[in-house]
């Protein structure tokens, strides 16, 4: 009796010291994706990523995500792919002279939506907008943005196509 005890407790062990190094692994790798400032200097115009994966013995390779990016590193098309191929779900992105987001459109081929949200920044490149749009230009949602006299966010209200109130979320600053 005693043995098979110290058996479950080695096999045991040895299932959380796995899992440990999986997380581990993950958090180290997930770390490691090119800032803007990289992608920028070394005048990357896109990047492609694969994933090869063993089906019964074979490895099957097919197209996981595309990303193209501005001369300023930011993300200004990215698709990501199904395994057969077809389009999973594509977001294009622009920027202003600012950097700034301005527009964001978005395509999920898994339930055939599409949404497309334009931010408002004010002189000081705060955002203080932003209105989100259905295929059709339809506004679905719109959210307000205010600031203390410091720059702070204060809040952002959601209204609804209504203008009727959502939701608020404010914003506390400790020191």
């Amino acid at each position: 009796m005693k043995k098979y005890s110290e058996l479950t407790n080695i096999i045991k062990i040895q299932y959380f010291k796995n899992i440990f190094f999986l997380v581990l692994f993950l958090n180290f790798t997930l770390s490691f994706s090119q800032s803007k400032k990289d992608i920028r200097s070394n005048k990357i115009t896109s990047e492609t990523a694969y994933i090869t994966i063993n089906e019964n013995g074979k490895d099957i390779t097919y197209k996981d995500s595309y990303t193209a990016y501005d001369k300023d590193g930011n993300t200004i098309e990215q698709i990501d792919y199904f395994k057969e191929g077809s389009i999973k779900r594509k977001e294009l992105n622009k920027f202003n002279s600012h950097k700034d987001k301005i527009e964001e459109a978005i395509f999920d081929a898994k339930d055939k939506s599409f949404r497309k949200t334009t931010f408002i920044y004010n002189t000081n490149n705060q955002k203080v907008g932003e209105i989100e749009f259905d295929a059709s230009g339809k506004i679905l949602k719109q959210s307000v943005y205010t600031y203390n006299s410091k720059g702070f966010k204060v809040d952002k209200k959601t209204y609804d196509a209504n203008k009727k109130l959502l939701s608020t979320k404010k914003y506390n600053y400790a020191n």
